[in-house]
């Protein structure tokens, strides 16, 4: 009997450490959660405080169509019948007043037909030689006043064309020239898509240039920027 009331004894004292224990594991897991609970409170109050974050800007986009400088005024001075080359009184650069004879064609029947300035003005072509045979609607020279140049396009197609209007001014730059920047009037801006030799289409556009330097020639390639 002395044996069973030690036991009996024993167990009664471990009993408290055990109903203690489960207590205990409560709080700490409470301590731990409501010590997390500060920090993430903590750490929203610090980003409100701080306000968004940066926002990623994007880049514009540039537009840039090519075009080529021409005269304003040029002419195509042509044969009506053909024939043989008889005389060829001009050359690449030269400056030809109006009704100045540029060409003499000797037709296959012997008649002369003599070929002519239209107006003054600088020889920017002559796609023909001395003794040459002809055709009829062949282009013997053409004639621009360089006087005034102006840039028309080349690749404008229906996503660059909703960016141009009549008036607008532009900025160009001139590749053979290092880059250097012009200024253009939009003077003319095409309503429908026209075909150019190599088969595609595009909407023809013309500018006027504005302070044209000496340097500039017909048939140099420029970059009309549009993001303007």
């Amino acid at each position: 009997m002395a044996e069973t009331s030690g036991s009996t004894a024993a167990r009664a004292v471990a009993l408290p450490r055990h109903r203690w224990a489960l207590p205990r594991r409560r709080l700490l897991v409470a301590g731990v959660i409501g010590l997390l609970l500060v920090v993430v409170a903590m750490r929203v109050a610090q980003q409100r405080a701080e306000g968004p974050g940066p926002q990623m800007s994007s880049a514009p986009v540039q537009l840039v169509a090519r075009g080529m400088v021409r005269p304003v005024a040029q002419a195509r001075v042509g044969t009506l019948n053909g024939g043989t080359v008889q005389r060829l009184w001009v050359a690449v650069g030269d400056v030809v007043e109006e009704a100045q004879e540029i060409a003499r064609v000797r037709s296959a029947d012997g008649s002369i037909e003599i070929l002519t300035a239209p107006w003054p003005g600088t020889i920017t072509t002559v796609p023909v030689h001395l003794g040459d045979t002809i055709l009829a609607g062949t282009i013997v020279a053409t004639v621009g006043d360089l006087s005034r140049l102006q840039v028309e396009t080349t690749d404008v197609d229906e996503f660059l064309i909703a960016h141009i209007r009549r008036g607008q001014r532009l900025t160009l730059t001139v590749d053979a020239l290092d880059g250097r920047e012009l200024q253009g009037d939009v003077q003319s801006v095409a309503l429908e898509l026209q075909p150019i030799g190599t088969g595609d289409q595009h909407y023809p556009v013309v500018l006027d240039l504005i302070d044209v330097p000496k340097e500039l020639r017909p048939g140099m390639v420029v970059r009309v920027h549009l993001s303007e």
